[in-house]
């Protein structure tokens, strides 16, 4: 009996090692997506500010 416990506990261990793994993973490409379109759009705002005079 003790094994099927402690089988239960490896296995529902790893399954939240990975699964936070994962979240971090997904929050990190997350953050560095939104970061990159912040500067995009800041980028787009700089030069939508400086051509409408020659348009």
């Amino acid at each position: 009996m003790i094994r099927g416990w402690t089988a239960v506990i490896v296995f529902t261990t790893l399954a939240v090692v990975m699964m936070v793994g994962l979240n971090v993973r997904m929050w990190r490409r997350m953050k560095q997506v939104t970061a990159a379109a912040k500067a995009e759009a800041e980028r787009d705002a700089i030069e939508s500010d400086q051509n409408p005079r020659s348009a």
